[in-house]
């Protein structure tokens, strides 16, 4: 013999809103940022977005590098990169984002790859799997 299960009424249907963005995923039409907000020791302190020669990448935290000293993000490089203006950052490392605007020298390296000579003296290394972001930059001054 069959079971039959009974039947159920009609439950009336919820109209739910649309589902945020996950934070992670900023919008296309968000403006770039100008500053970011660091905290360091019980401070907070606000850093100009122009004043920061690279990001570098470690786990789900950043140093960021400026002339003057580093701070300690907790944030993913991904998701940063997403936020600022890509005319003038650009990634060229999976560890290492840079402000274009920093940029003193470009040596080729092996096989693709270039050293990245930064003001302030710091040098990169810019990967193979990123050549098609160097290529973009030095057509930008061709």
């Amino acid at each position: 013999m069959k079971a039959t299960l009974p039947s159920s009424p009609s439950l009336p249907v919820r109209k739910t809103p649309a589902r945020r963005l996950p934070s992670d995923q900023v919008p296309p039409s968000s403006p770039p940022l100008k500053r970011l907000l660091v905290k360091d020791q019980h401070k907070l302190f606000f850093i100009k977005v122009d004043d920061i020669l690279y990001f570098e990448a470690d786990g789900n935290y950043i140093t960021l590098h400026t002339r003057q000293r580093t701070y300690l993000l907790y944030e993913s490089l991904t998701q940063l990169e997403q936020r600022l203006d890509s005319s003038d950052f650009t990634r060229i490392h999976r560890s290492y984002l840079i402000n274009l605007n920093y940029v003193e020298e470009l040596e080729g390296y092996f096989n693709g790859e270039y050293l990245v000579k930064l003001t302030g003296g710091h040098t990169l290394k810019w990967t193979r799997f990123y050549r098609a972001n160097a290529k973009d930059f030095l057509t930008k001054y061709q």
